[in-house]
């Protein structure tokens, strides 16, 4: 099934302002057919109707006044820019993370933040979750940052930057590969590719499967493997199906690797990327990128626009 794109949910929202497929067609300076395309994709992935074609123009369904919301928030926040930073002195900062958040979180936050503060350097250092605990309780980093079942909920210190979900890959010809959603009881019975035991991804897992009454011990596991690379290339072969953060699914789907399908009656696939500050971590540079950190956890409440734009564009 082809994800919609941001170009997508403008063109519905254009549709919806004008009430015609030619008007908005004019306006978008594209065809009309090219625009129906459009529509057909977005009604294929939602799986309903979203417009109703009448001789007096195209007017939205019941589902289609909701989706039209759903385009509204997406564009929204991946259209702002994230919070300005007001400027630091130099130094650097340490930052351990996990590896979902080290490789496909804490990148574009680093980024923005020293677009402002040019004179401060960053050490950011991938970690297991035991080392990260280690480091920062001994002062060897500033930051942590990792990733945690939003079932857990937040400790004292922490704060989430961002929120993904689990979702389920598939082979990219697998039968369930042009499906929107499965229930997690029909993914049960297949062969699974699962993740070994202190990878972080594993852990995920084992708290969704506990909260959905899932035992790993009845599933028909073929493979275990330590990172989620080794999982996709798996999956990719057809040697199962698996659970994997989002974030990291949509990229391998894009490259053609796997097929992605999300679970329609989980209980909370999601997770959070959360950060910490160690004790120890007072001088100027940490604390403004802790202070700009907070802005972008109250401001975004866990939908960071670099994911988003990952998962949309």
């Amino acid at each position: 099934m082809v994800e919609p794109r941001v170009s997508d949910f403008l063109a519905l929202l254009e549709v919806a302002r004008t009430n015609s497929l030619n008007q908005a067609a004019k306006n978008l300076k594209t065809s009309p057919v090219a625009l129906l395309n459009r529509i057909n994709k977005l009604e294929a992935y939602f799986q309903t109707k979203i417009f109703e074609r009448t001789n007096r123009g195209v007017f939205l369904t019941e589902d289609g006044e909701e989706i039209v919301e759903i385009a509204k928030a997406v564009i929204s926040l991946i259209s702002k820019p994230l919070v300005r930073v007001s400027p630091s002195q130099g130094g650097v900062i340490r930052i351990g993370a996990s590896r979902i958040a080290g490789e496909h979180v804490m990148p574009c936050l680093l980024s923005n933040f020293k677009r402002s503060n040019p004179l401060v350097e960053f050490n950011l250092e991938v970690l297991g979750l035991l080392e990260l605990e280690r480091r920062l309780e001994s002062g060897e980093i500033d930051l942590a940052s990792y990733s945690k079942p939003s079932s857990c909920g937040l400790r004292e210190g922490e704060i989430e930057i961002a929120k993904d979900r689990l979702v389920v890959i598939v082979p990219p010809k697998h039968r369930l590969a042009g499906r929107r959603s499965v229930s997690l009881e029909w993914v049960k019975r297949m062969p699974f590719v699962l993740y070994e035991a202190g990878c972080e991804v594993n852990s995920l897992v084992q708290e969704y499967f506990k909260l959905d009454d899932v035992d790993s011990g009845d599933l028909e596991v073929k493979m275990l493997m330590p990172e989620p690379s080794g999982v996709i290339a798996a999956v990719s072969e057809g040697l199962g199906v698996s659970l994997c953060p989002e974030i990291i699914a949509k990229k391998a789907e894009r490259a053609g690797l796997v097929g992605v399908v999300y679970i329609k009656d989980a209980r909370d696939e999601y997770y959070s990327i959360c950060v910490r500050k160690g004790g120890a971590a007072q001088n100027p540079p940490v604390s403004s990128f802790w202070e700009y950190l907070v802005d972008v956890s109250e401001r975004f409440k866990g939908n960071l626009p670099c994911i988003l734009k990952i998962l949309y564009l």
